[in-house]
């Protein structure tokens, strides 16, 4: 299946007349489509939560018509491919404690204290207590940070201990995430202090972003580049920073230092905005396409894309269509002529990696990346030619240069049943039996089909366990034919 990450800005507006184009195109080509949400989807959508907005449920609705069950989630330091509907996640969502009240470290250490207490351990969380109390924060304040400091921590002295900055964590956090005007404000002391960039960055190819903040922040004899400036705001902390985080964190960095900033013009809006467009780009980037409404949305995510060497491809709405036209594969009604079809894509101009023969693999071996999606799955081919055996295999692979490293058991179920479909096969209980050990067990399960001069088989990858299709074509044979 082709993957498509929609913005939520897209998702809502699906209902609007002007939207109508795209919302037939996807009713026309669903099978082949897959539309993956994510947690950042429910931050936008629970904006609007109320029980008797009906615009909630027509949004919520279309999510699930869209996404089905397929969930991509960061947790475990990475990211996971779930299932589960929208409405079942929204019914967890919906009871969801304020993450502020996870961070009242007061409240924290208090039921710290009543849960020790009950199986004997004492008061384990006023133990804590005391010991960050006599832990300085190791902050200090200067005349250069002062202002800065003191707008995100009021209290805050050199003397600061770490219990006193971890209770004041709660209101900063709270305020920079949920105020308007605090997060602007913060925003502007931090341009005020040179870190602000030229006013027609705007007209900066997505490129040269990157390079240019470079040397801005050498200009301010930081010694950083842009990508170290985002790593320093970790290093306080002992855990490495992942993928998840840093590459949020420089979505983030971008606004704070006037690269397309959102002017967060709505009284409702505010540093959560910025955050969970940060986390639309990042999950964009498990996706073969992410479509973007908000223009500085789609132009930060092209830029980070740039710079991590993602290359999904981010579109408006109204390009898309147009752009997967050109990538669905049309499967034929007949067999007849799907070697020609396959042989046509062996193209020299596609060509992105070869190996010479060795002694392992007598063939030399290209792989070549698709003009379309064969089968709508695969996006490269691996051409080989065995010159002894007087024979040719080409395998067909989904192979992700973006962020992604899995595939949803929706994606080789539907696969199968394409190829099996298109090629063919009559025993429908000896398929549905072949089909689960092959999406749901680590069984080295093929699908084989013989025809004049050749072999088709439909197997699992050894190393990534992903569906490969491949044709082993016996030129002898074929030459005999001819």
């Amino acid at each position: 299946m082709i993957r498509i990450y929609l913005d939520w800005s897209v998702v809502s507006n699906l209902k609007r007349p002007e939207q109508k184009k795209l919302k037939e195109f996807i009713e026309d080509h669903k099978d082949y489509l897959q539309f993956p949400f994510s947690p950042a989807h429910f931050t936008d959508l629970m904006k609007s939560f109320s029980m008797s907005n009906e615009y909630f449920y027509q949004d919520l609705e279309t999510l699930e018509y869209l996404s089905e069950k397929h969930l991509i989630r960061w947790e475990n330091n990475r990211t996971n491919a779930l299932f589960v509907t929208p409405k079942k996640y929204f019914e967890g969502e919906k009871n969801q404690e304020d993450i502020f009240t996870l961070m009242d470290m007061e409240k924290v250490t208090s039921e710290l204290d009543k849960a020790c207490e009950t199986i004997g351990l004492g008061k384990l969380g006023g133990l804590m207590k005391s010991l960050f109390r006599l832990q300085p924060a190791g902050i200090e304040v200067n005349e250069e940070n002062r202002d800065i400091l003191q707008k995100m921590f009021p209290n805050i002295t050199s003397n600061t201990s770490m219990w006193d900055l971890m209770k004041d964590i709660k209101p900063f956090s709270k305020n920079l995430l949920q105020n308007r005007e605090y997060y602007k404000d913060i925003r502007k002391s931090l341009r005020d202090k040179g870190f602000k960039i030229e006013s027609n960055s705007g007209n900066w190819n997505e490129e040269e972003v990157v390079k240019n903040i470079d040397n801005l922040l050498e200009s301010l004899g930081t010694k950083m580049t842009f990508l170290e400036y985002v790593e320093s705001s970790f290093k306080h902390r002992k855990k490495p920073v992942n993928r998840y985080e840093f590459f949020t964190t420089a979505y983030l960095m971008l606004d704070m230092i006037g690269y397309k900033s959102d002017k967060l013009p709505k009284p409702t809006d505010n540093m959560q905005n910025i955050q969970t467009d940060g986390e639309h780009a990042f999950y964009g980037a498990h996706c073969d396409y992410f479509v973007v409404g908000d223009k500085n949305l789609r132009t930060k995510s092209k830029v980070l894309y740039n710079k991590f060497n993602v290359p999904t491809q981010v579109l408006t709405p109204n390009d898309l269509v147009e752009s997967l036209e050109k990538v669905i594969h049309k499967i034929p009604a007949k067999t007849d002529d799907f070697l020609r079809e396959a042989i046509s894509f062996v193209d020299s101009d596609r060509i992105v990696e070869s190996y010479p023969s060795s002694d392992d693999i007598e063939a030399e071996t290209y792989a070549l990346k698709l003009p379309l999606y064969y089968f709508n799955f695969f996006n490269y081919i691996v051409y080989r030619y065995y010159p002894t055996q007087e024979g040719i295999v080409l395998t067909f692979k989904k192979v992700f240069k973006n962020y992604s490293d899995f595939i949803f058991y929706t994606e080789s179920e539907r696969l199968i049943d394409r190829i099996t479909t298109f090629f063919g096969y009559d025993d429908k209980e000896v398929l549905d039996k072949k089909k689960k050990e092959f999406v749901y067990e680590n069984i080295d399960t093929q699908f084989i089909w013989n025809f004049k001069g050749g072999q088709i088989r439909l197997e699992k990858d050894s190393e990534t366990r992903r569906p490969t299709l491949s044709y082993l074509i016996s030129t002898k044979e074929n030459k005999k034919s001819d």
